[in-house]
């Protein structure tokens, strides 16, 4: 009676992620505010607002500045196309006002197609955290501020952390080195950035200097420690803790290019792998599960058997297996090839 007990509870696993296997599913919780004439034309407006925000969060996983600027030219009725499932987490509404924060899904697939038909280029972007050393000047040539009270750069970074897709941005708070000055950043002081970067357990460190240029707004330089590389923006607009803020988004939209760079998928035809997981508890397997099925390079996976800690199962990935490994390697899951399949275990 145990053993069949047991066999029905495989097979229902089995069937459970028979049904879960196929395209990873992407989604994206936004906030919307709007107030219109009446509430239907607030609501109308704010679903429109909110699929736009939805899709090019989506879209940031796999694709550039470049992609988010082609799908930002369509109109809100050509970008719905995108648009699977809308679920309202919470709403109020008034005779002229919707505030609601949303769930959005969407057809990735059709997204991906989309883009490569305009022939931007598709990204399978790791997860990674991004550390952010934000220098501050009152105009250019002036002092250079770091951990000072009044630094508006840093408090830009600090109550609004950026996500790009995969990629998390932060800055480091002076007790995580104390010693390190605005002028130590800006001439990239090789010691103090091995040490930020085995803080950020050997993640990415960027140096994002910031000094107001009269009246066009804002002056950013962006500088990699790693390879020296510089690049300056200017964002328009006036002065104001908002400003700061979209500052802040276009600088972590431009390392996240920086970073994707490294991962630009050169062919889009899928390759399957046989993979072996040994687990401890199924809800082990169910983490790990997730962590491959939020990776951009995984185009499905099929369980094929389980049993005694063992389950092995099928990846079907484009970009190639070292961009799959890598990927993998971000979310803390090594993949080693033993003969004619992969081994996969938690790093």
């Amino acid at each position: 009676m145990r053993r069949l007990l047991l066999s029905v509870f495989v097979l229902a696993f089995l069937f459970c992620f028979s049904a879960r296997a196929g395209l990873p599913s992407y989604s994206a919780d936004v906030t919307v505010d709007v107030t219109a004439d009446n509430a239907a034309a607030a609501r109308d407006r704010a679903m429109r607002q909110a699929n736009r925000q939805a899709v090019n969060a989506i879209a940031a996983n796999f694709t550039t500045r470049e992609g988010m600027a082609t799908l930002n030219r369509l109109t809100d009725d050509q970008l719905l196309n995108f648009v699977k499932e809308t679920t309202v987490l919470e709403e109020k509404a008034s005779n002229v006002r919707y505030m609601a924060k949303l769930r959005i899904t969407a057809h990735d697939q059709l997204l991906k197609q989309y883009l490569q038909e305009k022939n931007v280029p598709l990204v399978v972007a790791s997860s990674a955290n991004v550390m952010i050393v934000p220098v501050f000047r009152e105009s250019e040539g002036r002092p250079a501020r770091l951990w000072e009270e009044n630094n508006p750069w840093r408090f830009a970074w600090e109550q609004s952390p950026q996500t790009v897709g995969s990629i998390r941005f932060f800055s480091p708070g002076e007790d995580s080195l104390p010693s390190l000055s605005a002028d130590k950043a800006l001439a990239l002081d090789a010691s103090a950035f091995r040490r930020l970067s085995e803080i950020n357990n050997g993640g990415d460190v960027y140096v994002a200097e910031t000094y107001p240029d009269g009246e066009n707004g804002l002056t950013v330089r962006i500088l990699n420690p790693q390879n020296g590389k510089r690049e300056i923006f200017n964002v328009n607009g006036l002065l104001s803790s908002e400003l700061y803020k979209q500052a802040a988004q276009e600088t972590a939209l431009r390392i996240s290019d920086e970073l994707k760079g490294r991962s630009i998928v050169t062919s889009s035809e899928p390759e399957t792998i046989t993979v072996l997981y040994k687990f401890n508890t199924l809800g082990t397997w169910l983490k790990a599960e997730e962590k491959i099925s939020a990776i951009t390079a995984v185009e499905n996976i099929q369980i094929n058997a389980i049993g005694n800690g063992r389950i092995q199962f099928q990846i079907e990935y484009i970009g190639g297996i070292d961009t799959l490994r890598k990927a993998l390697q971000s979310y803390h899951l090594l993949l080693t090839e033993s003969g004619n399949y992969y081994t996969l275990i938690d790093m």
